[in-house]
């Protein structure tokens, strides 16, 4: 009659046990921290509890600061982080000259586009700058609107204009080109379109000069785009992945719509692991399938192209979806192409 009850109590105690020891494994102290520091478009991404849940599937309980991705070489000290996550392969080539890397990774990739509103879409159209594309989204022509900053042209100047009649020269809202890798990947789209001699060289200086103050993180002017609208800024250059996200949550201010530049360059997000624990989290970003459905969700597009172009169909901007493929992409300069011309901005736009 007794084996009854102590089959009982022995089976309580292993269930107790068993319960205690999946607490022990499941609790946060128990995961691998990794420490990485990342440009602030991604700050979000990683501070989903979907994307922490799937590190943490792995072992591993990831925490990240945002910054520029042009300060990570300059004022970042890298020697507290197991990776560095900038925005493009200039920038993480750049990291690895600081600190050596045990591998890197490019787990996603965004264009830069402009974040702006109709009614000021519809007065660059009315200069030229403006089309659409045959797949139906707006495409800002690269050419046409250096020509109207070239010009100093402003809004005000423009013949009926009632919709945003500001005494501001037409320029893109950006952040500094040494500090953060959106600016910088603009200032040589339109170094390369105008050309590397010097006149060319001291309008790109300008197109950044003539804004007064810079901003270091591209998510800065974007925050302020959502939250302040026209009244902050009426073109704003950030990534898509940005524009995206904001749409998926429903953030965007009203009128809000996008412009693809012509020609454009994508951000090649490039993980640089520089150790163990850094290496497996640009591993997993680069493979994982959980979380490379979240890349997508959160905007970014990733090397299958079936993974972010459901999210990009569901959207639009202008009475069109977004497309599924850049036409006007151009590839990225190799890091020591742009080195030149960062350098040159440096020195003429530090006070």
């Amino acid at each position: 009659m007794r084996r009854p009850w102590i089959l009982v109590i022995a089976i309580v105690i292993l269930a107790v046990l068993g319960a205690g020891i999946g607490y022990y494994l499941a609790v946060p102290e128990r995961l691998e921290p990794v420490r990485g520091v990342v440009g602030s478009e991604k700050a979000t991404f990683f501070a989903d509890p979907r994307v922490r849940d799937a590190l943490a599937d792995h072992g591993l309980r990831v925490e990240v600061d945002a910054r520029g991705s042009g300060e990570m070489s300059t004022t970042v000290p890298l020697g507290r982080y197991d990776f560095a996550f900038p925005g493009s392969e200039q920038a993480a080539e750049r990291v690895r000259q600081v600190r050596p890397a045990v591998g890197s990774y490019a787990p996603f990739e965004s264009p830069l586009v402009v974040a702006t509103f109709t009614p000021i879409v519809d007065l660059l159209a009315g200069q030229g700058a403006a089309h659409r594309a045959p797949e139906g989204h707006w495409v800002l022509d690269l050419d046409r609107f250096l020509d109207l900053a070239h010009r100093d042209v402003r809004w005000d100047q423009i013949a009926g204009n009632v919709a945003y009649p500001a005494r501001r020269d037409i320029l893109l809202t950006t952040t500094h080109p040494s500090d953060s890798g959106s600016a910088a990947a603009y200032a040589w789209l339109a170094a390369r379109q105008l050309g590397d001699d010097s006149p060319a060289v001291d309008q790109v200086v300008r197109l950044f000069a003539d804004q007064g103050g810079l901003e270091r993180s591209t998510d800065d002017p974007f925050q302020k785009y959502l939250t302040q609208a026209l009244n902050f800024a009426p073109l704003v250059l950030a990534y898509e992945a940005q524009y995206v996200e904001a749409a998926r949550s429903e953030t965007l201010p009203s009128n809000a719509t996008l412009l693809y530049l012509s020609p454009t360059v994508s951000g090649v997000h490039t993980l640089v692991a520089f150790d163990g624990p850094g290496d497996r989290v640009g591993r997993l970003l680069d493979t994982d399938p959980e979380l490379l459905r979240l890349a997508a969700e959160h905007g970014f597009r990733t090397a299958d192209e079936s993974i972010s172009a459901a999210v990009l169909a569901g959207l639009s901007a202008g009475g069109a979806a977004l497309p599924a493929r850049i036409g006007d992409l151009v590839q990225p300069p190799a890091p020591a192409a742009v080195e030149a011309l960062l350098t040159t901005l440096d020195v003429r736009l530090r006070p």
